[in-house]
């Protein structure tokens, strides 16, 4: 038989709480250790009982749910599993760079919870299946935008791209527009952060590829 997975539930509604307890109680593999209504709380809580998880909602008063997660981590070794009303791929992607394991909607069928539960507790990421569509989407469209356009230079960093890929140092490319090499280095910079570019070769690419020069 295996351990039970112990969860700490944080939700300002008590009625809620009730019903998740209910339900999770009812499931072998699983034990409500403790409850919370605040972030503050279950940062307590958290540190206090070390749960294998923590069912954490976003809005509450005072500080909220985001806000909580990292001190959470600090304090704990329980993973953060976010259970929120907010169907919004933003506050998905703002839990995930602060270190949730997991977003569930609350108005998710019974058993999306349980198998987020049981999929975050063997070390997974679980996402709201809708949701991670939408930001899988938006993500794709940002980058496509942002690396298949040059809509986004100004003139002057389309001059130094140019040349960037004709091959001139940025010594020369300063001597060619009369500007000094820091301002070469920042408009070089700007162009590689609006385009997504890591390194010089990509810039050379995206110039290529775009018709600044003839491959």
């Amino acid at each position: 038989m295996h351990p039970q997975i112990r969860l700490l539930l944080v939700d300002d509604h008590a009625v809620l709480r009730s019903g998740l307890k209910m339900l999770l109680n009812s499931q072998k593999d699983m034990a409500v250790i403790g409850e919370a209504e605040s972030a503050l709380e279950a940062i307590m809580e958290a540190k206090e009982l070390n749960p294998d998880i923590v069912l954490l909602d976003i809005s509450m008063p005072g500080m909220s749910g985001l806000e909580a997660i990292e001190k959470i981590k600090n304090n704990s070794l329980a993973k953060v599993l976010m259970l929120t009303m907010h169907a919004d791929e933003k506050y998905l992607q703002n839990a995930l760079e602060v270190g949730a394991s997991g977003y569930v909607l609350k108005q998710a069928a019974d058993t999306e919870l349980l198998q987020a539960i049981r999929d975050v507790a063997k070390g997974e990421v679980y996402l709201d299946s809708h949701l991670a569509q939408n930001l899988v989407k938006s993500m794709y469209l940002s980058q496509k935008e942002s690396k298949h356009s040059d809509s986004v230079l100004t003139e002057r960093e389309k001059e130094v791209l140019k040349l960037i890929a004709l091959g001139y140092t940025n010594k020369e490319i300063g001597e060619a527009l009369q500007v000094s090499v820091k301002t070469v280095e920042t408009h070089k910079s700007r162009m590689m952060e609006k385009l997504r570019c890591r390194k010089r070769s990509e810039l050379v690419r995206f110039a290529i590829d775009h018709g600044y020069v003839s491959s």
